[in-house]
């Protein structure tokens, strides 16, 4: 008998995540009232899809932390466990429990006179879960500054800030709300990235142009080529941003992505 598998929702988001973030947050601020706070999330928990967990979650967060948005955020940063290992060439988003943080950043700190200290607290969260999602928002209201930090951040030392400078300015970003920027806003961003020796970073590169290629081929193609003829990528890697970019044309069999693909097979 095959037992049925969890939703997402049910694995990512549990008490047991609940009370460990609770746990954290109570080791660095004696006030919070964990158990309360723990109460408050599960009980909606049934009603909730994943987003709205999410979502949820942070408004929790707004409840129980400091009133002062400040002061809140850096208790939040100082509870979080150690950042993903800046040594790795790969992973994943880590855990999602941590995306709420992200959230009530996003939710309370996006203004001028926060800007500079909510985008240095995404900064730190990203390397324990991507705020991909919640920097899209300050991108609207700020977005030269912002693209200005995304730029520095491409040479971040940290794979998962690296990263997020390409996924959160990515045109079609799953689960995310649409930018009111361009669809190429991000090209000089990637410029940047293309040649990362991580492939978490030029994978999600791959991905960005893939978007950009379901609304302007040639833009994307264009890229692709004068990334490769720049040699600043390993021929291997640059053969597979190509392919992964290119995916959707190719499926297409867009002539132009065909010869491109083509044109990078290993003798």
């Amino acid at each position: 008998m095959t037992t049925a598998r969890l939703p997402l929702k049910d694995q990512l988001f549990t008490r047991e995540k609940v009370e460990l973030i609770a746990g954290e947050i109570k080791h660095v601020d004696s006030a919070f009232k964990a158990d309360e706070f723990v109460t408050a999330v599960v009980a909606r928990f049934p009603e909730l899809e994943l987003k709205a967990r999410v979502a949820w979650i942070a408004t929790c967060l707004e409840r129980h932390l400091p009133r002062d948005f400040r002061r809140a955020a850096g208790v939040l940063v100082r509870s979080l466990p150690a950042p993903a290992d800046p040594a790795l060439s790969d992973g994943d988003f880590g855990d999602f429990i941590y995306a709420p943080y992200a959230e009530y950043v996003a939710q309370r700190g996006c203004t001028a006179e926060d800007l500079e200290f909510s985008l240095a607290k995404l900064r730190e969260i990203t390397t324990r879960f991507s705020a991909e999602f919640a920097i899209r928002p300050f991108l609207d209201a700020f977005p030269g500054q912002v693209l200005t930090t995304l730029l520095a951040w491409t040479e971040d030392e940290h794979y998962h800030v690296r990263r997020l400078c390409s996924e959160s300015t990515r045109p079609r970003l799953p689960w995310a709300r649409n930018l009111k920027l361009s669809y190429d806003v991000g090209i000089p961003v990637l410029d940047r990235l293309f040649a990362d020796p991580t492939r978490y970073v030029t994978r999600s590169v791959a991905n960005h142009v893939n978007d950009i290629s379901k609304k302007n081929p040639d833009l994307a193609l264009d890229t692709l080529e004068r990334w490769r003829n720049s040699g600043r990528q390993q021929p291997r890697e640059m053969r597979y941003v190509i392919r992964h970019a290119a995916r959707t044309l190719r499926r297409a069999d867009h002539p132009r992505a065909l010869d491109l693909v083509s044109s990078q097979l290993e003798p």
